[in-house]
């Protein structure tokens, strides 16, 4: 089960690492709501690891806890993968990545307080503030893995309902 969590584990956080260049690379905040171009990766790497090993180390046959866990695990690597490989990149490489989501996150909150008026207090907005102001590079990565461990949970919990496959109780002739 760990080689193929850790295959597939690696193959996602690359290519959400890839999708994340990508972005940077084409002018956009790869930080920012363009990220989403990448949702899918995750997906289809969890799909395909609980299918890989199904088929091949399970001789077709895998219980929902089977595939639930190699699912999850997958994502988990994944996540982990792309957390770090973003963290070197805003440490090293270009940390103004930071410094452009907090003042897009900043727009986006200015924006919202203008279009609903009183919707928030003037004690509430002054917290988001700061708290978008405190955000560092530890915290993108740490939210990075954060959000891709939990959609994984939620996909492993799909994937392995439609993956399930169980040896049936009647001998086969």
């Amino acid at each position: 089960m760990t080689r193929y969590a850790i295959h597939y584990g690696g193959i996602t956080g690359a290519s959400v690492f890839a999708v994340f260049l990508l972005l940077y690379l084409a002018g956009f905040n790869p930080l920012g709501n363009a990220s989403w171009i990448g949702a899918w990766i995750p997906i289809v790497m969890i799909a395909r690891s609980v299918k890989m090993y199904r088929d091949h180390e399970c001789e077709g046959f895998i219980t929902y806890g089977n595939a639930f866990r190699m699912g999850l695990t997958t994502a988990i690597l994944g996540g982990l993968l792309s957390a770090l490989l973003i963290f070197i990149f805003c440490t090293v490489i270009d940390s103004s990545v930071v410094d452009q989501f907090k003042s897009d996150a900043l727009a986006q909150l200015e924006q919202m307080e203008t279009e609903f008026k009183g919707l928030l207090s003037e004690a509430t907005y002054d917290k988001l503030v700061e708290d978008y102001n405190s955000i560092d590079v530890k915290t993108i990565a740490l939210s990075e893995f954060m959000s891709k461990s939990l959609s994984g949970f939620i996909l492993s919990l799909i994937i392995a309902a439609i993956y399930k496959k169980n040896h049936s109780n009647f001998p086969s002739e």
